[in-house]
């Protein structure tokens, strides 16, 4: 009996972490600025069942790998990457698309599934070793709130090296 307990509870462990961030956020009302995503995430205090505001840098999850948007634990999509935005969202989805430099330094279109990467621990977005930040109310509750800083993107005609559009070999 007390086998079969663990089995099922391990077995609901793995059905949680399938969901990804989107099964205990609120993706209405999500917020990307730069590389930034902001959102409602609950915490863990199930007494009074709070949500967090969390911010979370999306360069440290996902890699342009070669004009493909895919999870690399270091990043570093924005490098190669411009005119980033949410392109759809559900309660299964939740997708970041771009414009990323391919292996010939062309523009081409590129759609990423979040909830494939992120996670929410506690109120705080992360993504690999990696745990964004939270507080207890959103950018508009603080009358001093700024957005995050980014770098500004290329221009449409710009061109990127070989070398900034190929992902590290591990993903090849």
């Amino acid at each position: 009996m007390k086998m079969l307990a663990i089995v099922l509870f391990l077995a609901l462990l793995g059905l949680v972490a399938a969901q990804g961030f989107l099964g205990n956020c609120t993706w209405r009302g999500a917020n990307l600025t730069g590389t930034f995503l902001g959102m409602y995430c609950q915490d863990d205090d199930h007494v009074h069942f709070d949500y967090k505001w969390t911010w979370h840098d999306l360069n440290r999850c996902i890699i342009n790998n070669g004009g493909q948007l895919y999870p690399y634990e270091t990043g570093g999509y924005a490098g190669s990457c411009r005119d980033c935005g949410i392109q759809g969202m559900g309660s299964h989805f939740f997708n970041i698309g771009c414009n990323c430099f391919d292996t010939k330094g062309d523009l081409v279109s590129s759609v990423y599934d979040l909830n494939q990467v992120l996670w929410n621990h506690d109120g705080a977005l992360g993504c690999f070793g990696h745990e964004g930040n939270k507080t207890q109310c959103g950018p508009m509750c603080d009358p001093g709130w700024v957005p995050p800083p980014y770098s500004t993107p290329l221009p449409s005609n710009a061109k990127r090296t070989a070398e900034a559009t190929m992902a590290p070999q591990t993903l090849i």
